[in-house]
């Protein structure tokens, strides 16, 4: 619960108040808490800022998906000059969410956005006075990289919806559900009502965005053009926008490579004063990685993908292209996580810099008139660039490179806060603009290290991740376990002040500590005990092939708020839970039983738990784990698996609901196979190539091996309902213990506070049944949702 700000400092007092009869997390707690958001600071070290997310019993609808979830918070601020109490940001609806955005180049205005019914819109906060503008802007999410991009403290440009309706990502269910209103209400008219695919040359690109720009005095927005756009970088000048159009689904290739999701997304560059637009033609296929101006705004960098190997292009502002690849070097692109191609790359002066391949050798190279190999480690990640250096982060060294190719190591690199932010994917791959970065000092301060040196100096008491105050020699920081994630700390020098405080009922909660558990080759795991000790209890094990935790896993950590998945519940219940290393195989189903049940009777070895008590608990891959697991050993007692893959064979042609409305069929085809393929399914080819391979690892395709009673839960919208259908109707056939609830509304997690009851409700009463005969009786058949009365 939130508490007042009247109450606050008496919270805060209480802080660590210790507990007199601690009592075990439960999920209405879990459903009241709060979490912090961003933090951050404004450039000139004023003014802190800090996002106050909503608990999800608080939220003023719940088919909100998850991505709405999270802008649901409350914003505050704390005047750094004479830090006190934080008091609202701005004025706040009770029945509106609120999310930090950009800010200004010097902090005199911050970016913030509204979402209050279907209305999304983005604000403007002059910190001096408090004034709040809103604009009739819906803005994009930024994703990709951007979608709001200051030219000044007086100009910005933002990436919107062009029609002010929400962005997909906001609107979840409900667009799907107009959707398919509009289409039944045609088909009772009598009207044609359907959905094709492929009878025609109809782009799948994502739908138009619009480039608008806003006056920061008035929130007066501009026009400026429309496009499928996904993200947008301006030049230093403030002159020009380079935005990231996306483009139809490329083929997939042929069945002896494996697939990789891939678009056409090509380059716009719009002159933000006359609007004039630039389309180069050899930009027709970039990575969505790379957009680097250059310090001077004459050249923007960015890879061609379009053939093998991927080029190096320096393209002007007025659409000049120049190829920029040296002789016998080429970008190199892996692909990420998301399956796109990621080329990396910057500037020093005006030399573009990029991490390419010559002689089946990665290294960072420098182009240009004088092409040559750069002394930095060739996984080296570029952090900040200005006129005439660069600063890399190697080998967990801050690195200074100038233009002349001189190196000087900084120190070691520290994390915090960029006031510019937040920011998408790109970040991950170049510095987003960012002109300095952190190292530690010698007395374990963080101190800012300019790209171009300059007598700064600026060292800062300061935790890892935080945001800081330069010009104040403050910092704000989350905290860290040992001091209670629950708590926004203000640190000048060695003293730290609670500045804000969250959730003050977990004070009287008790969790199981982790045990680490080690047994014979290389089998490892950590075991959380029912504070309660009993003798022996029986486990749930929870697995997830691939996975593996050196350290204790943060959802199993008292704050945690996600509810897919929360074991804690269990272990109040008193049940042990185990959540074994798993580390990858060739294979992802080798032994995979076996390697469980290592971990499983290290820890009955010690006498800590029943080995002959074992359930087994999955969410997405840890469900096809769970459900894999039972296929191999006839040990496990009970089985609970929440929306996993199930038949390998036929995972490539689940669609999902919202994209079947769609008719987004090919992308769905190509995500899957790319998931299967490349992914983390690890087939490594199409189907048609190793079907044995993909029988061998497809719990439906052994599932008159499963004795244990198994419980099937998935969400209506998630992507593979069809795989949990499957497994229900394969072990229904066989005759074998089953059951299946479907979670109206729910996609590939839980987000409604009802269906989270019912869901643990079931997931207990299924492992009470199966795991403790003898607790007792359960609850009487019904008509109503309730927890399955027993297995078909």
């Amino acid at each position: 619960m939130r508490p007042s700000l009247a109450a606050a400092a008496g919270v805060l007092a209480l802080a660590w108040a210790s507990p007199v009869c601690p009592e075990p997390l439960s999920l209405d707690i879990i459903l009241g808490l709060e979490r912090f958001g961003r933090v951050a600071i404004d450039p000139s070290g004023a003014v802190g800022v800090f996002e106050e997310r909503r608990a999800r019993s608080d939220l003023p609808r719940h088919d909100l998906p998850a991505e709405s979830a999270i802008r649901q918070a409350r914003l505050y601020r704390i005047d750094l000059d004479a830090p006190g109490l934080p008091r609202p940001l701005l004025p706040m609806a009770k029945d509106a969410g609120y999310t930090l955005g950009a800010f200004s180049p010097t902090g005199r205005s911050l970016v913030v956005y509204r979402l209050q019914g279907e209305i999304w819109r983005l604000g403007l906060v002059e910190m001096a006075s408090g004034r709040v503008t809103w604009t009739t802007v819906s803005p994009d999410l930024g994703l990709w990289g951007r979608a709001v991009a200051w030219t000044s403290d007086d100009t910005l440009v933002a990436l919107g919806m062009t029609h002010g309706r929400l962005p997909p990502r906001l609107s979840g269910s409900r667009l799907q559900q107009q959707r398919l209103q509009a289409l039944r209400a045609a088909a009772t008219a009598g009207e044609a009502a359907a959905v094709s695919v492929g009878l025609d040359d109809r782009s799948d690109a994502l739908e138009p965005r619009r480039l608008w720009r806003i006056d920061a005095a008035t929130g007066q927005a501009t026009a400026i053009a429309d496009g499928p756009y996904l993200d947008v970088e301006t030049s230093p000048d403030g002159r020009y926008a380079a935005l990231l159009r996306d483009g139809p689904l490329l083929p997939p290739p042929d069945l002896d490579h494996p697939t990789e999701v891939r678009r056409a997304r090509s380059l716009e560059i719009v002159a933000l004063d006359t609007g004039v637009i630039v389309r180069p033609p050899e930009a027709r296929n970039i990575s969505t990685s790379l957009l680097a101006w250059s310090p001077t705004s004459h050249a923007l960098l960015v890879a061609a993908i379009d053939a093998d190997p991927a080029r190096l292009l320096a393209i002007a502002p007025n659409g000049l292209v120049q190829d920029v690849t040296p002789p016998g070097v080429h970008p190199t692109t892996p692909v990420d996580f998301q399956g796109m191609a990621t080329a990396v790359g910057g500037w020093a002066g005006a030399s573009p810099l990029f991490k390419g391949r010559a002689a089946s050798v990665d290294a960072w190279f420098r182009a240009g008139p004088s092409p040559r190999r750069l002394e930095i480690a060739p996984d080296a990640r570029l952090i900040a660039q200005s006129r005439s250096a660069v600063l890399f982060n190697s080998d967990g060294q801050v690195v200074r490179l100038t233009e002349d190719g001189e190196t000087a190591s900084l120190g070691p690199a520290r994390s915090v806060t960029d006031p510019g932010g937040p920011y998408g994917l790109r970040a991950q791959s170049g510095p987003m603009r960012a002109e300095f970065a952190a190292v530690s000092g010698a007395d374990g301060r963080t101190c800012r290290v300019w790209a171009d040196p300059r007598p700064d100096g600026a060292c800062v008491a300061a935790a890892p991740g935080a945001a800081i105050s330069w010009s104040r020699r403050l910092s704000l920081d989350r905290g860290d376990a040992d001091q209670g994630l629950n708590t926004l700390w203000l640190q000048a020098e060695d003293r730290r002040t609670p500045m804000w405080r969250l959730n003050p009922e977990l004070d009287g909660v008790a969790v199981a500590a982790p045990r680490r558990v080690a047994g014979t080759g290389g089998a490892n795991g950590w075991l959380y005990l029912p504070l309660t000790r009993t003798p022996a209890p029986p486990v749930i094990v929870v697995p997830y092939q691939g996975e593996i935790n050196p350290t204790p896993p943060t959802w199993m950590g008292r704050e945690a708020t996600d509810l897919a998945l929360a074991p804690q519940l269990l272990v109040a219940a008193g049940y042990a839970i185990l959540i074994p290393d798993l580390p990858p195989t060739p294979e992802p189903a080798d032994g995979l039983a076996q390697r469980l049940l290592a971990v499983v009777d290290a820890a009955a070895a010690e006498g800590l738990i029943d080995a002959d008590r074992i359930g087994l608990w999955g969410w997405s891959f840890g469900a096809w784990s769970a459900v894999m697991s039972a296929a191999q050993s006839p040990r496990f007692d009970a089985v609970v698996a929440l929306n996993g893959p199930m038949n390998f064979s036929t995972v490539i042609g689940d669609v999902g609901s919202r994209l079947r409305l769609e008719g987004g069929h090919p992308l769905a085809a190509a995500a899957s196979a790319r998931w299967l393929e490349s992914g983390q399914a690890a087939m490594g080819e199409a189907y048609w190539r190793a079907p044995d391979r993909y029988r061998r690892n497809s719990p439906f395709d052994q599932a008159d091996r499963i004795t244990a009673p198994v419980l099937l839960v998935a969400g209506e919208d998630d992507l593979m309902l069809g795989q949990t259908e499957q497994m229900y109707g394969a072990l229904h056939r066989l005759g074998r213990p089953v059951a299946l609830t479907l979670l109206i509304g729910e996609g590939h997690g839980i987000q409604n506070p009802g269906n989270a009851r019912l869901y643990y409700e079931q997931v207990r009463t299924w492992f009470d049944r199966h795991l403790r005969p003898d607790a007792g009786p359960d609850a009487p058949a019904t008509g109503e949702a309730r927890p399955p009365s027993g297995p078909d």
